[in-house]
């Protein structure tokens, strides 16, 4: 069961929150879970009961692929900003600021993706724990700094570091972010090795993401696995290998239904053509037949060869409108057909009587 966290003075959970990550090579899925320790073991033991504010299923590299860039700060400008003022501001101001905080998280929380819940989640939970202090300075300072690590992540323009010809991941390295020495958060991982009951490996972070980053992509690079852009809907996902193009079945379907439409066009096309091709081999026949004949007059076959020169002039520009689809190939063709009986009278004319 998942807890739908509220962004409102509440009493704080006293439990630390954790987020959860599985990776699964085999079905090409990760599964993210956020709740508490014990919550979560219970859940991926296999209790749905458990209670856990997110429990998600979704294909590789989703993590990586989603994790959000944040250039501009609004998550401190307006997430954790507020509630800082808040703690330092008397009772009268507190409700503004904690509402202008909490309209931000709770928009950012439903979007869906579980970085950013647990992000949001930590953020107020951290808020609401940091009030009960006496000392609400150094209870400040100290959420301040805690979510300071955890945003940090969201400071990367992308997450996924992939090798622009091969699309394999590359190794991340967290110290790129610093000018000194890496702050130990950003560095440490736990792991939960299988065991009887859990199957899959899982990586735990609290305090940042940026070693999840580094552990995901490291296992990715082991599988040489490949980021790819869908050349339908230009969404980057996972692929075993170079030679995927598209990344689901939606993707799929409307491909194949392109082609469909791409290759009845190009039967039209292919039609009309030929009928255009025939017809001139048709106008060439009937005026070589008439330089064959003797006595033909030569002012008839220079009217057949003039009137030939303008219907290829005059195909040509309709041939165009067609591809441009300012008009149907239906309209070629039948102004095609009326021009076999533009020939026929040329070359059966009648002599003007002297």
């Amino acid at each position: 069961m998942e807890i739908k966290y509220q962004f409102d003075r509440h009493e704080p959970y006293g439990d630390k929150h954790l987020f959860v990550l599985a990776l699964d090579r085999k079905k090409m899925k990760e599964r993210i879970l956020v709740g508490s320790d014990l919550e979560v073991r219970a859940r991926l033991d296999g209790n749905p009961d458990a209670e856990v504010l997110c429990d998600r299923s979704r294909p590789l590299g989703t993590f990586l692929i989603n994790l959000g860039h944040d250039p501009d700060g609004q998550w401190n400008l307006r997430g954790l900003m507020p509630l800082n003022e808040a703690l330092h501001s008397n009772r009268w101001k507190q409700p503004e600021l904690e509402k202008s905080a909490a309209d931000f998280l709770t928009a950012e929380a439903l979007t869906g993706d579980p970085a950013k819940l647990y992000a949001a989640y930590r953020i107020w939970n951290g808020y609401l724990i940091a009030r009960e202090y006496r000392d609400r300075e150094a209870a400040c300072d100290r959420f301040t700094r805690e979510i300071s690590h955890l945003l940090l992540a969201f400071r990367l323009e992308s997450a996924m570091f992939y090798d622009r010809e091969s699309g394999k991941a590359e190794r991340f390295q967290a110290d790129t972010l610093y000018y000194g020495r890496t702050p130990e958060a950003d560095t440490c991982l736990t792991l939960w090795f299988p065991d009887s009951q859990r199957t899959s490996e899982c990586a735990v972070a609290y305090e940042s993401f940026l070693p999840l980053v580094t552990y995901y992509l490291n296992r990715l690079n082991d599988w040489g696995l490949c980021f790819r852009q869908c050349k339908v809907c230009g969404k980057y996902f996972l692929a075993k290998s170079q030679r995927y193009e598209l990344c689901s079945d939606k993707c799929r379907k409307a491909q194949a239904l392109q082609n469909k439409r791409e290759y009845d066009e190009r039967a039209r096309e292919n039609n009309y053509d030929l009928l255009y091709k025939n017809e001139c081999q048709n106008w060439r026949n009937k005026i070589n037949k008439a330089k064959k004949t003797p006595g033909f007059p030569e002012d008839r076959l220079a009217k057949m060869q003039a009137a030939f020169e303008d219907f290829k002039e005059e195909a040509l520009h309709r041939k165009t409108a067609v591809k441009k689809r300012t008009a149907s190939p239906d309209e070629f063709t039948d102004w095609l057909y009326q021009q076999s009986n533009v020939i026929i009278e040329l070359a059966t004319a009648k002599p003007d009587p002297l």
